[in-house]
């Protein structure tokens, strides 16, 4: 049985605030290879099989279950309450003020337990958050800023979290591969270069490597390719220019570095389904 707590659900987005469960069926669909899954236990105890390690999660315990990662729940405890948010590589996409957080937040991950022990004093802080995260996604879809609002406590949510495991990973006295210190490098120059350069080849250059040996360690740290960071910033860049309504489309055009506005509009629509003109349109009637 599950209790009859109040669920939003937003296409890519699932948050639970205080929601409790008893059965092991009903814990067990929450867990989606296709979203991002994490997960504070306000109470009791549960035990979950990730890939091939067994896990047990107790009272103040965090769990973050990458996408594509398999996760089975073996035992509940009595009383098990949780707060939980999942989302998809999606929905980052389309309200992610920067997409490489989410890789410096899946690199920890993948290096990591998916399991931390929170400190009673960054607990309440968490909580707060996804409690605001739940707030706005309640709001009426009329409420000046509602979608702004969801946006930021998403981002704030997710930049903490990164926090947290940059630091457990500080305490730990983790040593970072050359390979790992790479792909922390490749980030910050896509940061501050993805407008401007679209080809692994200058990131591999900047990097003193070939574009095929940049590909194969991004991809062996983070199971995507280089490419994929790039094309997926650029698109993350675009959006945030389209919501911009001062700028015209061949403006933001040549603010990414498109030769001609046929290839900008082509770009888009191949990794949004939409043409930047129907995007605007979209965002407006929002």
């Amino acid at each position: 049985m599950v209790s009859k707590k109040i669920k939003y659900h937003h296409t890519g987005l699932e948050v639970f605030i205080f929601k409790t469960f008893t059965s092991k069926k009903a814990f067990s669909k929450l867990f989606n290879a296709d979203y991002y899954s994490i997960l504070i236990v306000n109470s009791g105890s549960f035990s979950v099989q990730i890939e091939d390690r067994a896990v047990t999660i107790f009272e103040n315990d965090l769990l973050v279950v990458p996408i594509r990662t398999s996760a089975e729940i073996l035992i509940i405890g009595d009383q098990l309450q949780i707060c939980f948010l999942s989302f998809t590589t999606a929905f980052v996409l389309e309200h992610s003020i920067r997409i490489q957080r989410i890789g410096y937040l899946d690199f920890y991950i993948r290096k990591l337990p998916w399991k931390i022990e929170i400190k009673n004093k960054d607990l309440p802080y968490l909580i707060s958050l996804l409690e605001q995260l739940h707030r706005k996604t309640r709001k009426s879809s009329k409420q000046i800023f509602k979608e702004e609002g969801l946006i930021l406590c998403f981002n704030l949510f997710l930049y903490v979290l990164a926090e947290k495991y940059h630091r457990y990973f500080q305490q730990l006295n983790k040593k970072i591969t050359l390979k790992e210190k790479l792909v922390l490098q490749f980030f910050k120059i896509l940061e501050v270069n993805c407008r401007k350069h679209h080809d692994v080849k200058y990131y591999a250059e900047t990097l003193s490597m070939t574009p095929d040996n940049l590909t194969k360690i991004i991809k062996e740290c983070t199971e995507k390719t280089a490419k994929r960071f790039i094309v997926e910033a650029i698109v993350l860049e675009a959006k945030n220019l389209l919501g911009n309504e001062d700028l015209s489309i061949s403006n933001i055009r040549e603010e990414l570095q498109f030769d001609t506005y046929s290839s900008f509009s082509k770009f888009f629509k191949r990794h949004t389904s939409l043409s930047p003109t129907e995007y605007r349109a979209r965002l407006n009637s929002h």
